[in-house]
Formats: C-alpha cells, structure tokens, sequence
C-alpha cells in the first residue's frame, strides 16, 4: 500500500514540476499560444489523474486513495479557472469507468467534478495562487472525506480509511506547494538578478548590454529600416564639479524620466548607454521620422529646466546623432559609430543641436 502511495506522490510530483517550470518560468520558456495555457494544463493534469487512478490504493469495495484532489487543485494555480474544470471532468469520467459504473463510481467521480467546479470557481472569484488554493484543499478534501463515508460498506473501517485518506491528501499537497512555492521564489529571484543584469541601475533603463543586444537582433533581420539616436548631456562635467556628483546623479535620473513620458513608437529602446551618454532605438523608424523624433526629445529637455535637491534650477541641453539602417550603415556596428560621428559634430557645431549621418546639422 505505501509503495503505490509513494507512486502516487512521484506522479504528482512530477505533474507538478512539468506544468510549473515551461508555464510558470517564460524567460526560459516560450510555448506560443499562450491562451490555450489553460486548456493544455487542465489536459495535463487529467492525464496525469488517469495515471494516478491507475497507481490507486483500493481500502474498501469501490473505494481507493490517490492524489487526484491535489493535482486537479494545482492545475488551478497554474492554468487559473479552466484548468480544474478540464482536468476534473477528465479524470471524473475515467474513474465512473474504471468502477464499471457502479453506485460508488458514480459518486466518486461525480465528486471529483464537483471539486473541480468549486476551483474553478474560487479561481475566478479571487487570484488563482497558493492562498486560495489552501482554501479549496480544505473544504474539498473534507467533502471528498463525507463521500468516502457515504461509499464505503458498512464495517469496512470508514474512519481508518478517512484518517488514510486525510493524511495522504495533506502531505502530498502541502509537500508539493512547499516546494512549488520555494521555486517560485527561486525564479523570482533569478527574474531580479536578470533584470538588473539588463538595466541601468541610477535610470531603470535599458543597458549598455541591452542596448548592443537590441541593436545587433534588430540590424540582422534586415526587414526594416532601424533609426538610432544618440544623445549626451552638453557641458555634464561641469555640472558635476560645480554642484557634485549627487546633483549630476539627479540630471540623469530626470533626463530618464523625461525621456520616457515622450510619445515614442511601441518598440523605442531606451537606455543609458554610461556616463551622460544615452540612446534611443527605434525599429521600423526611418530616418526623416527619426530625426523629427530626435529633435522633440531635445526640445523636451531644453525648454524646462531641471530642479534638482534643495530647489536649484539647471538649464540642461543635449546633444544628438541621428543614424539609420540600411541607409547611412550595413550593420550594427556602423549603425553605432556613425551616430556617434553625428553626435560629435553636434557638439561641435554649438551643442543643443540635432545632426543626422551627413555633412549638415538639421535645424
């Protein structure tokens, strides 16, 4: 008997393990047609049922213990309110069949899908997480407890097999979501290390790194034109030795968010690429648009001072290149450095200027 438990478990377990890493962990991840999550977790986890059905422990005529309770409960955490209905209804029909249809099959599957209907709708009322699913377990391992009850023959040991039955059903699950919740901790924390490996960690823009990624993924396809501007703030030293470094810290900070409550298109890259220099890609953006974009970002910054601490006002400008893809460079790396020459002469034809790849500023 605890041998086919201990299967049980391992079934369980594993169901667990393959519907939370691929759905649950996206970075690493990508099955396409994200809506039909539900469906093929809820498919999963009826399988899955059909498998524990077959490794059950039978403790009575037409009674037997398995972990169906927890695996219809979690498809909910995972797949949120479809998953239970699916899979309860999946394992609920195996188990009327493999009784033959006798009373005590019915019941019990009939029971099974009723669990999974209270998910489902738990689910749907609040937040399908491990909270919520403490609360499901609870009142549907006691409901499946009345129908062990009721099923069983009479002196057959009801209450011995209830304690069997609440014990096993208690330590499969909360075994289970201790370790389901320590991986979702586990990859939460890994999601942070990752981001903060991608974003500049004064402006929460994108990176140096993330900008090289960007650029290079969006020049190799070669579908579409690709504009870059590059930016840096006029006479930055200065601000920093006249009024210290913290205050500089302030400009940029404010030049980040400045940057980001301008209308750019969909999929505009910012980053800081370090120091005062920054960059704005833009897929899909040809150079005339590019340009007209690149000149409102200096507009945006020129025509309101920055207030940094203790009230003092910085009349901050910026200086911007402006190069597309394929037109002004073939790959990515020219992309760069011809913007950067843009940037140049924009520095030095007066700063607070906007100068595309080409001999003239653009006024």
């Amino acid at each position: 008997m605890f041998y086919q438990l201990a299967i049980n478990f391992c079934i369980l377990f594993t169901f667990s393990v393959l519907s939370y890493w691929p759905f649950q962990d996206r970075d690493r991840f990508r099955i396409p047609r994200q809506k039909f999550h539900p469906y093929l977790i809820g498919t999963m986890a009826g399988i899955t049922g059909l498998f524990l059905l077959r490794a059950a422990v039978p403790v009575a005529e037409g009674v037997i213990v398995d972990a169906r309770l927890p695996v219809i409960i979690l498809s909910g955490v995972f797949g949120g309110p479809i998953a239970p209905m699916v899979s309860s209804v999946i394992i609920g029909l195996a188990r009327i069949w493999t009784g033959n249809f006798a009373e005590g099959a019915m019941t019990a599957g009939i029971n099974t899908m009723v669990i999974g209907l209270i998910a489902a709708t738990v689910f749907f009322r609040w937040s399908p997480t491990f909270r919520s699913a403490r609360f499901v377990f609870h009142f549907t391992v006691f409901q499946t407890a009345a129908v062990i009850v009721y099923i069983q023959p009479p002196g057959t040991g009801a209450w011995l097999n209830i304690v069997l039955f609440l014990c096993y059903s208690y330590l499969s699950f909360f075994t289970v979501a201790f370790i389901l919740r320590e991986l979702n901790t586990h990859f939460r924390k890994l999601e942070g290390v990752e981001q903060l490996s991608k974003t500049d960690y004064l402006t929460g823009l994108s990176n140096n790194r993330t900008f090289g990624e960007q650029v290079q993924t969006f020049t190799d396809r070669q579908e579409e034109p690709v504009s870059l501007i590059l930016l840096d703030i006029d006479r930055f030293k200065a601000v920093n030795d006249t009024y210290g470094h913290p205050a500089g810290d302030e400009v940029l900070r404010e030049l980040a968010k400045r940057m980001k409550r301008i209308s750019l298109p969909d999929r505009a890259v910012l980053s800081r690429n370090g120091g005062e220099e920054f960059s704005i890609l833009l897929p899909g953006v040809a150079k005339e648009k590019g340009t007209a974009i690149a000149e409102q970002v200096r507009c945006t910054i020129a025509d309101n001072p920055f207030i940094v601490d203790g009230g003092l006002s910085l009349p901050i400008t910026i200086s911007l290149g402006v190069c597309t893809f394929p037109d002004d460079a073939s790959d990515a790396k020219e992309l760069y450095e011809r913007a950067d020459q843009a940037l140049y002469r924009a520095k030095e034809s007066g700063r607070n200027l906007v100068v595309g790849y080409g001999p003239q500023p653009v006024p």
